[in-house]
């Protein structure tokens, strides 16, 4: 198991950022938190597939019909824009039966969502943590007490 990055120096907050959008949890991953860059990435990618899987792909990532909600989607990153042309391409066949006209498709469209607005929340996450661990290593070893000098 790699050593955690911050022993060796703070990774940049811009590159944790955009590894945190591309991927979720990638971002944990590279500051050496692999176990909750995992629960991350496991959590919002079957949020937002099985969303778009109640929706269906025609519905859940369309511009056109759910532009707020998309806005959030895109938060997913490549995921997002790759359903997105997924749809893209699909809508512009004619009319077939995997386009979906219940209700069940506006719940997927909000766990798509959810799931960008969840990731958003972990790329913050990772920004405040990769400044917190150059915050730390910029004060350096913590000093010793007058106690702790005499033992």
């Amino acid at each position: 198991m790699a050593p955690p990055r911050s022993k060796q120096r703070a990774p940049s907050a811009p590159v944790v950022a955009i590894l945190a959008w591309i991927l979720p949890g990638l971002g944990h991953w590279w500051i050496g938190e692999r176990s909750r860059a995992i629960i991350l990435f496991v959590a919002t990618t079957v949020t937002f597939w099985g969303g778009v899987a109640v929706a269906g792909v025609r519905s859940a990532v369309t511009l056109k019909e759910n532009g707020l909600w998309f806005a959030a989607q895109i938060c997913m990153g490549p995921q997002a824009l790759g359903a997105w042309s997924w749809s893209h391409r699909l809508s512009e066949r004619p009319a077939d039966p995997f386009k979906a006209f219940w209700p069940s498709a506006d719940i997927g469209v909000v766990y798509a969502g959810v799931a960008g607005l969840l990731n958003l929340l972990i790329i913050l996450d990772a920004l405040a943590r990769v400044e917190a661990k150059q915050v730390h290593s910029a004060r350096g070893p913590p000093k010793k007490s007058h106690d702790q000098r005499a033992r």
